[in-house]
């Protein structure tokens, strides 16, 4: 009633007296702010960082002072939600407006994004932008689609050091890249990429967090991904870009911290693992300080961005987008409308468990599982009340909608390209390498709540296994085992921890079980072939070789190991076919360029073998083994001299590489260095002892060594 008459009041004393009350009232229709085009672009992405842990989003146990900077200057959205739980889907998401069903990107390291849809970075190059992602870890490696449309795509974590599992970086050196990259002059404005890990599991804060939150270190965490957040906005600040660039802050999930069972994500679907912060700043574009609490999915970031900088995503009919461009409310201050949330995750598949599917409406959430769920967030944020069997129409007309989204996708994407190190990479972030082994096609295996108890012992489990404690791994896999015998992936890791163990036996056997299990299982096929190929079972690890390249043909380490097995045969040109296969396969693997150069110096191709050596150490210069093959090659050459600095490159990056070390002592003696001959066969001697993988070059060595102290003790040379 207010309204009206102050509507006619309006009428009554015109036009000049009516903008005086229209603006003191607030009934003015919002007037855009100025325009975004042209502006840069700077997308952070915090991995596993949960929205009710961040100063801005009320939690009082953390000092998050550059997240709190961007809330106050930009855009907080109170109720952002992940459509899924794991870093690569979520990713692809946030990066093309595409809900992972249409993407067909559902689990980390299964599936490759695919060519043909538009993302943000496409978008913006083809608008003439400059663009740089730069990536904190291996689940977002190049492999993995999401390269397309960047000019630099920064996922330099070196491929040859796969011992330590070097699967991620720190926030620190991505912020370094990222920085480097900013300060390059150019006349194009930017898009840029930073993806920031360190939040993931498990928790190591550096200093000073890990002193600060000695007692959180999930916080300690995330109080160093805000320090690497302030590093981007001081070095836009420092060239003067601030004002010029949109900001975005999003986490890609959260994290369980042991609600609901789990303790870190991927398997379930409930808020903690969803609900993340999502943050835009744009100078003189958006309001600073305004809270949107209408809920909103990741989905519609992309195009909201592209949006604000007047690059529009185009939808059609034959490629539709999932997400809203929600700039325009946005820069009018108007809340969205609202929408239903989707989300899924088909982790659980993996096991041989059923995937899981949720549907938010406002503020009624329904989870799609063999035992469906119904919660009242507003009445029950922790979702604890299920109200499945109270509200049961509500719950069907929900489960019809998300069942018709969870099928609506056209096709999967391609499988990504996985080898050996890739698997190892992935699982030693705790990520399994999407098997969807059951599940996925409509086959209802176990609900995920009901085994999440067996889940948080697997992730246990393997926290022993990447610490290297074999012993508590392996009796926490077996009780894994005998509680869910059918599990394929109980199996195969068990016999992965029997195998790094050294217990070959019980792993061969394993790995058979695990092939019966699950027969298309291409992982326990090739696993089972180089257990036998290690435990000496030459002609059994041939025979499964085989099987498993007949049934993946293009899996790069297995014609690697092929290779091996054929050259230690003696049949050095079938093992060049199939190194020279993997480096067509997998061009970027830099072991299998130096097995191939070791397999040419033996044929006695010594330009090839150098070539390859060469190509190696530019893949990975922190790789000793090229290293020590080009030296040996100087020393075929009669060029020992020459040699020499090959073995002392090699043996500064791996000084327990014995093999370089007794080879630079050969090229000593053949330079005629006859007392630093000796002195070398002396420390490889020393060094080397007790190794029983040398006992034939310590034999040799050992002669060598009395022959030139006898030549010496004749000429009465000391």
């Amino acid at each position: 009633m207010a309204m009206s008459r102050g509507s006619a009041f309006l009428r009554v004393f015109g036009s000049a007296l009516a903008a005086v009350t229209l603006i003191a009232s607030g009934c003015a229709r919002p007037r855009p702010a100025a325009s975004g085009a042209g502006c840069n672009v700077l997308l952070i992405t915090l991995d596993t960082v949960r929205a009710d842990h961040i100063g801005a989003y009320g939690y009082r146990k953390i000092e998050t002072p550059n997240l709190d900077r961007l809330a106050s200057e930009g855009v907080r959205f109170a109720d952002a939600g992940s459509p899924v739980p794991l870093t690569l889907p979520s990713h692809a998401t946030i990066l093309s407006g595409l809900l992972p069903p249409h993407h067909g990107v559902r689990n980390n390291g299964a599936e490759r994004f695919p060519e043909d849809p538009a993302t943000l970075a496409t978008q913006l190059a083809a608008a003439g932008y400059r663009t740089g992602a730069f990536i904190g870890a291996f689940v977002l490696d190049r492999r993995f689609g999401l390269v397309r449309g960047f000019d630099r795509y920064d996922d330099d974590i070196p491929r040859e050091r796969v011992a330590d599992l070097d699967a991620e970086r720190p926030g620190r050196v991505v912020t370094d890249r990222a920085v480097a990259w900013l300060s390059e002059k150019s006349e194009k404005p930017f898009f840029a990429w930073v993806h920031l890990y360190d939040a993931h599991a498990p928790y190591t804060p550096p200093e000073p967090f890990r002193a600060l939150y000695a007692d959180r270190p999930y916080d300690g965490e995330i109080a160093e991904v805000d320090a690497q957040v302030g590093r981007l906005l001081a070095e836009l600040d420092r060239q003067g870009l601030a004002d010029r660039t949109i900001v975005a802050v999003v986490g890609d999930h959260g994290e369980e911290l042991g609600e609901h069972g789990e303790l870190t994500h991927g398997l379930l679907v409930y808020e903690p693992s969803l609900h993340v912060p999502l943050l835009v700043r744009a100078p003189g574009v958006l309001p600073p300080g305004w809270v949107v609490e209408t809920p909103v999915s990741l989905v519609d970031l992309a195009p909201t961005l592209a949006g604000l900088v007047e690059r529009p995503f185009t939808a059609t009919a034959a490629s539709p987008l999932d997400g809203r461009d929600l700039s325009k409310r946005l820069r009018e201050r108007r809340e969205p409308g609202a929408q239903d949330l989707y989300a899924e995750s088909l982790y659980g598949t993996s096991f041989g468990w059923s995937p899981v599917f949720a549907l938010r409406q406002g503020e009624i959430k329904y989870i799609s599982a063999p035992r469906p769920e119904l919660y009242d967030l507003r009445h029950d944020p922790g979702e604890s009340q299920n109200l499945e069997g109270q509200r049961q129409g509500e719950g069907k007309e929900l489960a019809t909608r998300v069942a018709a989204l969870a099928k609506s996708g056209a096709k999967s994407a391609a499988p990504a390209a996985m080898d050996a190190e890739a698997r190892a990479r992935l699982l030693s972030l705790g990520y399994l390498a999407g098997a969807n082994l059951g599940g996925a096609k409509g086959v209802q295996g176990k609900d995920p709540k009901d085994a999440v108890v067996l889940f948080r012992a697997f992730e246990e489990a393997h926290g022993a296994l990447v610490a290297g404690r074999f012993a508590d791994a392996r009796s926490q896999y077996e009780r894994l085992v005998a509680a869910d015998p059918s599990n394929p992936v109980f199996v195969g890791q068990l016999a992965e921890t029997c195998r790094r163990a050294g217990d070959f036996e019980r792993a061969v056997a394993l790995y058979r079980q695990s092939v019966a299990i699950a027969p298309e299982d291409r992982d326990a096929r090739y696993n089972l072939a180089v257990t036998l190929q290690e435990a000496g079972r030459d002609e059994e690890a041939m025979e499964a070789l085989t099987a498993a390249i007949r049934l993946d043909p293009g899996r790069p380490e297995a014609h690697n190991a092929l290779g091996i097995a054929l050259a230690l045969r003696g049949d050095l040109e079938g093992a060049r076919e199939q190194l020279v296969e993997v480096v067509e396969l997998d061009p970027h693997n830099s072991r299998a360029f130096n097995n191939l150069g070791n397999v040419l110096r033996d044929l006695k191709r010594p330009e090839e073998a150098q070539r390859a050596y060469r190509r190696a150490v530019e893949l990975a210069p922190d790789y000793a083994d090229p290293l020590n093959g080009l030296g040996t090659l100087e020393v075929q050459r009669d060029n020992p001299a020459g040699a020499i600095p090959y073995f002392d490159r090699a043996l500064s990056i791996a000084p327990g590489l014995h093999e370089a070390r007794l080879n630079r002592a050969i090229a000593e003696e053949l330079a005629g260095n006859r007392g630093a001959a000796i002195a070398a066969y002396r420390d490889f001697l020393a060094r080397s002892a007790g190794d029983r993988q040398l006992v034939e070059q310590r034999r040799v060595a050992q002669q060598l060594l009395a022959r030139l102290e006898r030549s010496g003790s004749d000429r009465g040379v000391s």
